[in-house]
């Protein structure tokens, strides 16, 4: 699949590993899906304006915990996802 290209909801809802997840995941790992997108889309565009050259991504490098280990948890009971730029 080319990275610029965009994929629809129900296209990316019927992909084989993403259909199994509970719809709350679905959706967080579509709109990260969307923002890298945009992203890739707007790195693009400032190479061929002759902007920026380095390319960062953001990536999901697991759930947020307190010091006794256990999961920070949200309003509706779901982890709380940590992310870092690269």
């Amino acid at each position: 699949m080319d990275m610029l290209q965009e994929i629809s909801w129900l296209q990316f809802s019927q992909l084989p590993q993403i259909k199994r997840l509970p719809i709350q995941e679905q959706i967080h790992r579509y709109n990260i899906l969307v923002e890298e997108i945009c992203a890739m889309k707007m790195h693009h565009s400032m190479k061929e304006c002759g902007g920026a050259s380095k390319t960062k991504r953001i990536v999901q490098e697991g759930f947020l915990q307190q010091e006794d280990l256990y999961y920070i948890l949200q309003e509706d009971g779901s982890k709380i996802y940590v992310t870092i730029e690269i």
